[in-house]
């Protein structure tokens, strides 16, 4: 399997994208469905936390002990982040039927 380099930006998506799937989340699920070592989950998430975009909550009644959750600005975010996707492929889909017409 090719390795593939994500921008830090695909990367905060993934993580809001496991967020928006669960509703909340502990630091172990979000690393696996984010595709991340643990180490480095804890890192990114506390960095989105002093943002604005995740925020923890104590789960006292059950494991984990904590749970992230996205906040209305990591809702935007990922919001902006999937639409900016989708005008990326909308723009790479015209340029190849640019290139096909003129060959």
């Amino acid at each position: 399997m090719p390795v593939v380099n994500r921008a830090r930006y695909d990367i905060y998506a993934d993580i809001l994208s496991t967020l928006e799937f669960y509703s909340e989340a502990g630091i172990s699920q979000i690393a696996r469905r984010a595709n991340l070592p643990l180490d480095r989950a804890k890192k990114l998430i506390v960095f989105m936390q002093a943002r604005g975009l995740l925020v923890r909550y104590d789960n006292f009644e059950r494991r984990p002990k904590f749970v992230y959750r996205a906040t209305s600005k990591g809702a935007e975010y990922f919001a902006l982040y999937k639409e900016l996707a989708r005008l990326v492929v909308e723009i790479t889909e015209d340029e190849f039927s640019l290139i096909d017409d003129s060959t």
